[in-house]
């Protein structure tokens, strides 16, 4: 995986409208997280005690900036979010939020019985 490589998913059941408008960067981003200078380690600590902060305060919309250099942490933060049951869909960010270097990320709600539209999604 080298610096210019785009990652996203899309997890069954997330409506493909709303995965378009992400990876659009349409969605008002609630929250960042800044990996810069961290080691793997330390990234996939961050990583794992944010997301559940994150949706206890119902910050559900989240920009994640990995960087480009060697990719190394691009891979782990896919790698991650591929396989955290927390999360809905990510995609790299557009250009004016980090580009290839950052990831816009869509957690579960777990604050309501029902996940609906209007606590996030901005146009």
């Amino acid at each position: 995986m080298d610096e210019n490589t785009i990652i996203g998913c899309c997890k069954s059941g997330y409506q493909k409208n709303k995965f378009k408008k992400l990876k659009k960067g349409y969605l008002n981003i609630q929250d960042e997280l800044d990996l810069h200078g961290c080691s793997a380690y330390e990234a996939e600590v961050m990583i794992s005690v944010r997301i559940p902060q994150w949706q206890l305060n119902n910050q559900l919309v989240i920009l994640i900036q990995h960087g480009k250099g060697k990719g190394i942490l691009k891979k782990l933060v896919d790698d991650f979010l591929q396989n955290d049951p927390n999360v809905l869909a990510y995609h790299s960010a557009q250009p004016k939020d980090g580009g290839t270097g950052a990831v816009y990320v869509h957690l579960k709600n777990i604050n309501k019985s029902n996940d609906s539209d209007e606590y996030y999604e901005e146009e």
